[in-house]
């Protein structure tokens, strides 16, 4: 079972796969067009956006570039913090964090620590994560 909060939009939502325990929080863009594989315990803070198609710039028209390769992987056990912007062709490894606010432009290795933009390795996060998302939101009191 995943989560999914409230005001989330999916785009293509049968190009994109969700794994077990992940939570997706509140106003994310998953733009799946081109495709997005979430891994297993992911979490997605607010406002995150992943975007797989582009616009050329230099096109005369302003057409929208879209290729397979422009797929988004994510790993088990990321944690994407919120206001994140993943943009297509990037792969997340397993564990990693990336920071508020970032732009990630290029693949993340596993349990690495990404923040800035662009987004770039601040630190390595602990390679033993055991824990396991049950889909169930904990109470605020």
């Amino acid at each position: 079972m995943a989560t999914i909060y409230w005001g989330a939009e999916i785009r293509d939502h049968h190009k994109l796969k969700i794994g077990r325990g992940t939570i997706i929080g509140d106003q994310v863009i998953l733009d799946a067009r081109n495709g997005i594989e979430i891994g297993d315990n992911v979490n997605f803070s607010s406002n995150v956006h992943i975007w797989t198609e582009q616009h050329d710039h230099r096109d005369p028209d302003f057409a929208c570039n879209s290729s397979a390769a422009f797929k988004v992987t994510i790993g088990n056990r990321a944690w994407i913090g919120p206001g994140t912007t993943i943009l297509h062709s990037v792969n997340i490894g397993e564990g990693a964090v990336i920071a508020a606010g970032a732009v990630v432009t290029k693949d993340v290795e596993p349990f690495a620590i990404m923040a800035g933009i662009p987004a770039r390795k601040i630190g390595e996060r602990n390679h033993n994560l055991r824990y396991e998302f049950n889909g169930y939101p904990a109470p605020f009191y």
